[in-house]
C-alpha cells in the first residue's frame, strides 16, 4: 500500500460530513497521523476534540490539544460549513433572513478566519505548514437564492489569498479546494425525483453546464485533497476546482435556464410569477 503521507500530521476541522470522512479515511490509509476537531465525533479511530468553530476559546484549546496529541502539525484541513434554504428578499420574513445570514456567515467565514488565525501562529513559529479550506462552486459563481452562502464562500477566497500572501515568507501555504456537486444520501432528494430516480430540475441544470456531464465523486475530490497535502514548494493562494469544469460555465438561475429552453411562453409564465404585489402606502 502506498503511503504518500507517511509521517504527515493533519488536524481536521469538522470531519463528520461525507467529504470530510472520506478524506480522513484516505489520509489515514496513506500513512498520515490525524486528529479531528468539531461538534460531532466522526467515529473513526483518531483523537477527537469537541469545539465550536465559532468560539475562539474552544477552538484555541482544542487546537493546542490536537497538536500535542499528534506530535506536531503539517496540515490543517477545514471542512466546517453550513448552508441555508434559497432566500427571497420580497417574500421571506426579514428577521428570519437576517438570522440565517448571521448563522451561515458565523460558521463559513468567521469560523474559517479563526481556524486560519489560530493555526497560523503555530505554523509561523515553526516556519512550516499548510492551511486548506473547503470552498465551493459558490466561491466564484452565483447560486440562485444562496445569498449568505455565496457571500461566505466569496469571502473565504479573500481570506485564503490574504493569508497566503502574509504567511508565505514564513513557509506557510494557504489554499482552498472547491469540489463540484456530489450525489450523497443527504442531497439525493435535491438531485433526483420520482420513483425512477430521474434527474431533478436542479440536477439537470447543473449537468447542462458541466462539460463532462457528470457529478463529482467523493473519491475524486479526495484525490485532489491528498495531492494538495503533499509538501510543495510553490502552491499557495489558490482555490483549486475539482468540478469537471463546471466553474467554466455555471448556472445562476435553474428555473430561468429551464424556462429558456421551453420558449417564450415558459419565460412569460416565469416572469409573471416574479411580479410581486406591494402593499399600498395608504
Amino acid at each position: 500500500m502506498s503511503e504518500m503521507l507517511k509521517n504527515h500530521k493533519i488536524v481536521i476541522i469538522g470531519g463528520n460530513g461525507a467529504i470530510g470522512r472520506t478524506f480522513l479515511k484516505a489520509a489515514i490509509a496513506q500513512g498520515a497521523t490525524c486528529a479531528v476537531i468539531g461538534l460531532n465525533n466522526p467515529e473513526i479511530n483518531v483523537a477527537f476534540f469537541h469545539a465550536d468553530i465559532t468560539s475562539l476559546v474552544e477552538l484555541t484549546e482544542a487546537a493546542d490539544q490536537a497538536i500535542s496529541v499528534i506530535g506536531g502539525l503539517d496540515t490543517v484541513v477545514n471542512f466546517a460549513g453550513t448552508h441555508h434554504q434559497p432566500m427571497d428578499f420580497c417574500k421571506d420574513d426579514p428577521d428570519v433572513l437576517l438570522s440565517e445570514y448571521t448563522r451561515v456567515m458565523n460558521v463559513n467565514l468567521t469560523g474559517a478566519f479563526l481556524v486560519t488565525m489560530i493555526f497560523s501562529k503555530y505554523m509561523v513559529a515553526h516556519r512550516h505548514g499548510h492551511i486548506m479550506h473547503l470552498c465551493s462552486n459558490a466561491t466564484r459563481l452565483a447560486l440562485y437564492g444562496s445569498y449568505a452562502y455565496n457571500m461566505s464562500k466569496h469571502g473565504l477566497e479573500g481570506l485564503i489569498k490574504t493569508a497566503a500572501a502574509q504567511l508565505a515568507p514564513f513557509g506557510v501555504r494557504v489554499n482552498g479546494i472547491a469540489p463540484g456537486t456530489v450525489e450523497t444520501p443527504m442531497n439525493y432528494s435535491l438531485l433526483r425525483s420520482g420513483e425512477q430516480g430521474s434527474y431533478s430540475l436542479r440536477a439537470a441544470t447543473i449537468l447542462a453546464h458541466t462539460p463532462t456531464k457528470r457529478f463529482a465523486t467523493l473519491e475524486g475530490i479526495t484525490q485532489t485533497m491528498l495531492a494538495t497535502c503533499i509538501p510543495q514548494s510553490h502552491l499557495t493562494g489558490n482555490v483549486i476546482f475539482c468540478d469537471d469544469g463546471y466553474n467554466i460555465e455555471g448556472h445562476s438561475w435553474p428555473a430561468g435556464n429551464a424556462a429558456l429552453y421551453g420558449g417564450p411562453e415558459k419565460l412569460d409564465e416565469l416572469y409573471a410569477d416574479l411580479k410581486y404585489e406591494y402593499p399600498s402606502e395608504n
